[in-house]
C-alpha cells in the first residue's frame, strides 16, 4: 500500500512539472471567446497603477528625496483589437509601462509631480508611434526636512500625511499637453471665528443658528495652467507653495484674530479668488471641502461639568461636502 501511494504522489508532483506532450495532428485550438455577437466598444484604454518609486539625490552638501506612486494610462484606436481580435501586436505591456516609470525616474529630475508626470507622457508618445495619447497621474509622498537642535538635518526626513501632491500630464499626439495639479486632504481646523446661520429653516431643520463654532475640513484643491509649462524649466513646486500660503490665508485670515467664516462656502470662495488674484499662471480652482464636525458635548451638565466651548466630539459621518469652482473666465 505504501509503494502504491509513494508511486501515485510521484505521478502527481512529476505531472505538474512537466507539461504533457500532446500530438499536434490532434492539437485542438484554445477557446478563447463565448461571445455570438460582437458589439461596439467606443472607449477603451489600458495602464499601471500604484507604481510607487523613491528618488535620493545626493550632492556633497545635503540630500534630497521625492517619493512617488505613479499610474499610467495608454490610447490608441489601433488596441481596439486586444480587444476584440484577439490580437496583442504591437500592445505596450502594463509592466513595460511600470519599469519605464523607474527609468524616466533616473533619467529625470523627477523633483515635482507636475515634472515627472510631463517627461512620463513625452516619453510614451514619442517612443511608441502606435499610440495617440498617454496620461500619468502622479501622487506625491510628502517628506519633510527633520529638524534637530533647531537646524534642518541633511538626510533625514519626517513623513508628513495625509496630505499629498499629485498632478495629472495628458499628452495627445494632435491636441498637445495638459497639466492639473492638485492638493489633496490638505486637514484644517479653526477652533473659533467661524458660525453658520440665517439658513433657511422649515420643519425639517433641527439645526440650531450659532455664531460661535469649531470649523475644520479635509480639502481637495485643483488647479489647472493659463500659461505654457511644458518646456521643462517652470517652477511647479515655487507656484504650489503660493497656492497653498494663500488657500491657508483666506480659511485662516491674519495670524492675529483672523477673519470670520459666515459659512465654508464663503471662505473657501474668498480662499479661490486670493489664489488667482496672486498667482497669475493659475486658470481655475476647483475647491472641495467635506466636513468634518466637532460637536459640543453639552452633555457634561449631566456630569456635573460646565460645557465652556471647549470639549468636543469629532466625527466626519455623516457630512456636508461643498465645493466650487473659482476661475478668471
Amino acid at each position: 500500500t505504501t509503494a502504491r501511494h509513494q508511486h501515485r504522489t510521484n505521478s502527481l508532483v512529476m505531472s505538474r512539472i512537466a507539461p504533457a506532450v500532446e500530438d499536434e495532428g490532434t492539437k485542438l485550438p484554445k477557446l478563447t471567446k463565448l461571445r455570438v455577437k460582437d458589439f461596439p466598444l467606443p472607449i477603451h484604454s489600458h495602464g499601471k497603477a500604484k507604481v510607487r518609486v523613491m528618488k535620493v539625490v545626493r550632492t556633497e552638501a545635503t540630500h534630497f528625496c521625492y517619493e512617488y506612486s505613479v499610474d499610467t494610462t495608454l490610447f490608441s484606436p489601433t488596441y481596439e483589437r486586444v480587444f476584440t481580435k484577439d490580437d496583442n501586436s504591437e500592445l505596450v505591456a502594463t509592466d513595460t509601462q511600470k519599469n519605464t516609470v523607474y527609468v524616466i525616474a533616473k533619467r529625470t529630475k523627477a523633483d515635482s509631480p507636475e515634472q515627472f508626470a510631463i517627461d512620463l507622457v513625452k516619453h510614451f508618445i514619442s517612443e511608441y508611434e502606435i499610440l495617440t495619447g498617454a496620461q500619468a497621474v502622479v501622487r506625491q509622498v510628502i517628506w519633510e526636512r527633520a529638524v534637530v537642535d533647531g537646524n534642518e538635518h541633511d538626510h533625514g526626513w519626517i513623513k508628513k500625511g495625509p496630505e499629498t501632491n499629485v498632478a495629472i500630464a495628458k499628452l495627445d499626439r494632435e491636441g498637445g499637453l495638459s497639466v492639473t495639479s492638485k492638493l489633496s486632504a490638505l486637514t484644517i481646523f479653526k477652533s473659533t471665528q467661524s458660525g453658520f446661520a440665517d439658513y433657511l429653516q422649515d420643519k425639517y431643520t433641527l439645526l440650531p443658528p450659532c455664531d460661535e463654532r469649531c470649523l475644520s475640513t479635509e480639502m481637495d484643491a485643483t488647479w489647472t495652467y493659463s500659461c505654457d509649462v511644458g518646456g521643462g524649466e517652470y517652477d511647479f513646486a515655487g507656484l504650489r507653495k503660493t497656492v497653498v500660503a494663500n488657500l491657508v490665508k483666506g480659511i485662516f485670515g491674519p495670524s492675529k484674530g483672523g477673519v470670520f467664516s459666515v459659512s465654508l462656502q464663503a471662505t473657501i470662495y474668498d480662499a479661490g479668488c486670493l489664489v488667482l488674484t496672486e498667482s497669475e499662471d493659475v486658470k481655475d480652482i476647483k475647491i472641495e471641502t467635506p466636513n468634518k464636525h466637532y460637536l459640543p458635548f453639552r452633555q457634561l451638565a449631566n456630569l456635573g461639568e460646565t460645557f465652556e466651548d471647549d470639549i468636543f466630539i469629532p466625527t466626519d459621518e455623516p457630512s456636508g461636502t461643498i465645493q466650487c469652482v473659482v476661475t478668471r473666465e
